[in-house]
């Protein structure tokens, strides 16, 4: 399935993404009027991650199937 390939290779490279960022975390800064914030940013990835999974679960179906039987 490349739906879920893609979204799982997604997955993994956000979730480095996040690992390194937590791992040396950065503080706020400004250069030139420009400002970056590694807050908002480890907030977005987070956010895209929590989408991604999401995604990636509703493509796997239901866990479960019910079915009953009448007599």
């Amino acid at each position: 399935m490349a739906a879920n390939d893609d979204l799982a290779t997604a997955i993994t490279q956000i979730a480095a993404q996040i690992k390194d960022i937590t791992a040396d975390p950065k503080p706020t800064y400004s250069v030139n009027g420009q400002s970056v914030s590694w807050e908002s940013y480890l907030s977005m990835l987070t956010e895209q991650l929590i989408k991604l999974q999401t995604a990636q679960q509703s493509l796997a179906g239901p866990y479960q199937r019910v079915s009953r039987m009448r007599p």
